[in-house]
């Protein structure tokens, strides 16, 4: 899986730098439609791209490189999610998480061996039509089935000797014979997939009530405030400093639940995806596996059918001979049972001379095959010959009476099969190489880039837990310092 060359001044430009969402901005477009913009900087070059771009990059991603794993944009909100909104200060909330997301996105992209130097994304990246982008080649080229794009622009020319499409297999079917490998790693994503959904739905109930709790902490700081001013001296005191401790776990708690929602919560979100989009990468290589094994077993199907009409042929060629063999031993037959009618007085023939011998046409009397007398045989050897022919010519007969009804001509009909037979075959044989080679192709790139990711996975997940640890000691210590204040106010009351 070689990247592709590309030395353009995009991939210049953001080789020094990560990418930045720096803002976002509502605009219109040419149809009056308002829609948000989001400002990307790299280096020293700027862009502006909308939501539905992004997701058509990612899209274009997935069909130009089928056994890549393309990092994950985030979710489109549907109609209830806008309905539901209490105020414009939600909208925003999910225009900033937006920002956050589709910034990881790029940043993934570009550490991406190869896709970062697909030069579609750098075009993104320009400030060039993105339709017209999405309606020139390479995304004008690719088929709408994925099964049908190559893995690779070496396997593409060698899939290009075969005309026909290949198979499209079934979706239900399963493999007879699985790669152990690839069978582990289905395993292993649906294990992975099972944690990573549980702990993100779990974290999310923890957060909205992280989110109630400092509500409540607000609530409550406010109560001890207004307790204290109807109190005097120590008592007061007390109190109010009570209510400055717990203002400040309002304040701490609203910061960690920030904290995770960046550093922790939206990393989980993110790796819920990719686990959506492994077990597809996965899938991808399940159907191509599939496609073989289909193939393969079209091509022994042909070449067990092929198998029979060539014996068949020589059935029916056989049988020809046999039937020349049966013709010819008739005629033989015929011409030594036709009597030839003469003079019958022995003294009359001795007494004339060769030219008073005259045979007329009249005189010579050819049987029907019905009415010809046998040959003088033993009677066991005669009735058995006689049964053998009379067999063999009324299953002849009945075997080209039965044909003829079925087909006017069968034996044109067996080699035209015969013919064709041999050129599906000969296509199939095309198709099943090509299919191997895909396939190698296919199990190598998607094992490359699983072993990337494992690596970034486990970089990430510490760096999540990190932030997770931090945010929780950094909650304490706040919470501790603003309680041990509160203490020493309380304490002095009873002196």
């Amino acid at each position: 899986m070689e990247p592709s060359e590309c030395c353009c001044k995009i991939e210049e430009a953001f080789r020094h730098g990560s990418f930045k969402i720096t803002g976002s901005q509502k605009t219109n477009d040419n149809g009056g439609s308002t829609y948000v913009a989001y400002v990307v900087v790299f280096g020293n070059l700027e862009a502006r791209r909308r939501y539905s771009e992004f997701e058509s990059l990612r899209t274009a991603f997935c069909k130009l490189h089928p056994t890549c794993i393309v990092p994950p944009i985030p979710r489109k909100h549907s109609i209830t999610h806008y309905a539901t909104m209490q105020n414009r200060k939600d909208d925003i909330l999910v225009v900033e998480k937006r920002k956050r997301l589709l910034q990881s996105f790029l940043n993934r992209v570009a550490e991406h061996p190869i896709l970062s130097h697909e030069h579609v994304f750098h075009r993104f990246l320009e400030n060039v039509s993105w339709a017209e982008v999405l309606n020139s080649p390479p995304l004008s080229n690719l088929p709408k089935n994925s099964l049908q794009t190559p893995p690779s622009p070496v396997v593409s020319s060698h899939s290009q000797a075969g005309s026909s499409p290949l198979p499209t297999p079934s979706s239900l079917q399963q493999l007879k014979k699985p790669d152990p490998r690839f069978l582990e790693c289905e395993l292993y994503t649906n294990r992975f997939s099972n944690h990573i959904t549980a702990l993100e739905k779990t974290q999310k109930r923890v957060t909205k009530k992280l989110g109630d709790l400092a509500n409540d902490f607000a609530e409550l700081g406010a109560v001890f405030n207004g307790f204290s001013l109807n109190e005097v001296d120590s008592l007061a005191n007390a109190l109010e400093r009570i209510g400055q401790a717990v203002d400040a776990a309002f304040m701490s708690t609203g910061s960690m639940v920030t904290i995770l929602e960046c550093d922790f919560s939206e990393p989980l979100q993110e790796y819920v995806q990719f686990s959506s989009i492994i077990k597809t990468l996965l899938r991808y290589r399940h159907m191509k596996h599939l496609q073989l094994e289909s193939t393969s077993d079209s091509l022994a199907s042909k070449r067990s059918y092929l198998n029979e009409l060539e014996l068949a042929e020589q059935e029916s060629k056989r049988l020809d001979e046999a039937l020349k063999q049966t013709t010819l031993l008739n005629k033989n037959e015929n011409s030594t049972d036709v009597p030839i009618v003469a003079s019958q007085n022995p003294t009359e023939e001795n007494n004339s001379t060769l030219d008073e011998v005259t045979i007329s046409t009249e005189d010579v009397t050819v049987p029907q095959r019905s009415t010809l007398t046998p040959p003088v045989t033993s009677p066991a050897t005669g009735s058995l010959s006689s049964r053998k022919k009379n067999s063999t010519s009324f299953l002849n007969r009945l075997s080209y009476t039965i044909h003829g009804i079925i087909d006017v001509d069968p034996e044109a009909t067996r080699r035209n099969n015969i013919g064709k037979t041999r050129e599906q075959i000969t296509l199939l044989e095309e198709q099943l190489e090509s299919i191997n080679t895909e396939l190698s192709e296919i199990s190598s790139n998607i094992q490359i880039d699983l072993d990337r990711f494992q690596k970034r996975k486990e970089l990430d997940l510490r760096d999540m837990l990190l932030a997770y640890a931090k945010s929780q000691v950094k909650w304490c210590h706040k919470n501790l310092d603003s309680w041990e204040e509160a203490k020493e106010e309380v304490e002095r009351i009873c002196n």
